[in-house]
């Protein structure tokens, strides 16, 4: 049975500024955002075809010790970076690419998260059909990494691959795009529970709901750490009042 919370009267002082938009389109792999070369790893690499190959700047590309599929390559970016497109090109010197992949992503390089179409499985995305055409492949939603491993699902000859990530590192996105207001509410109004959770503060909170598909608004209890993420909104007016130190905040 599906949790639910009943709103009664929250109140609050303030408008919440939260993650926002602005330039995101910087290549994280390669560029002023990029990362060192030993930050880029794999499931295993080929001595003809070293992980440095991987980048879009080389002529090469990084290959599997072996042929097959279900091999990975995997970058750690320098910071955890919002994630708006992934690019991808096949080896430059034959004929050896990627055509479809799967991509997980980390916080910490340990749990991996299988990024999922809108029916909620493991999404496919089209690779290459070429050695040297760039292929690029939107990220849909909010996808917030340390890391991403790009994993081949089909081939053609080898999977060979060459990687760029574009997007921008979480901490310089601006603040003018999404804001978390507090609002007034109704009593009776009843809200699906997604998760309750603990965070630091109000805006770890509020990233938190950001990072979920389904999130719309949040309590967050400054006496106890308490969040907690919720499905739909109750109705009110948008005013900034707060009750025995809990927060309402709704996506504005």
């Amino acid at each position: 049975m599906e949790a639910v919370l009943q709103i009664f009267v929250l109140l609050s002082m303030a408008t919440l500024s939260f993650a926002g938009c602005g330039p995101c389109e910087y290549d994280l792999v390669t560029g002023p955002y990029g990362v060192s070369d030993e930050a880029i790893t794999a499931s295993s690499t080929h001595s003809h075809c070293s992980l440095v190959k991987a980048r879009f700047s080389s002529s090469n590309s990084w290959c599997p010790l072996h042929t097959g599929v279900g091999h990975y390559l995997q970058v750690e970016f320098r910071s955890v970076s919002l994630l708006k497109a992934i690019q991808t090109k096949g080896r430059g010197d034959t004929s050896q690419w990627v055509t479809l992949y799967n991509v997980n992503i980390s916080m910490d390089g340990l749990t991996w998260t299988s990024l999922s179409n809108s029916s909620g499985d493991v999404k496919v995305f089209s690779g290459n059909y070429d050695s040297n055409t760039v292929v690029t492949n939107v990220v849909e939603g909010t996808v917030v990494a340390k890391y991403i491993r790009v994993i081949s699902v089909s081939m053609f000859t080898h999977g060979s691959m060459r990687l760029e990530v574009q997007g921008c590192p979480y901490s310089e996105i601006s603040s003018t795009c999404h804001r978390w207001g507090a609002k007034l509410g109704i009593t009776g109004d009843v809200l699906s529970i997604l998760l309750d959770t603990d965070a630091s503060n109000q805006g770890l909170c509020g990233l938190k709901c950001y990072r979920q598909r389904e999130c719309d608004s949040f309590l967050f209890d400054v006496t106890s750490t308490q969040c907690r993420l919720l499905k739909g909104t109750v109705n009110g007016s948008q005013i900034t009042v707060d009750l025995d130190g809990i927060w309402y905040f709704v996506k504005i």
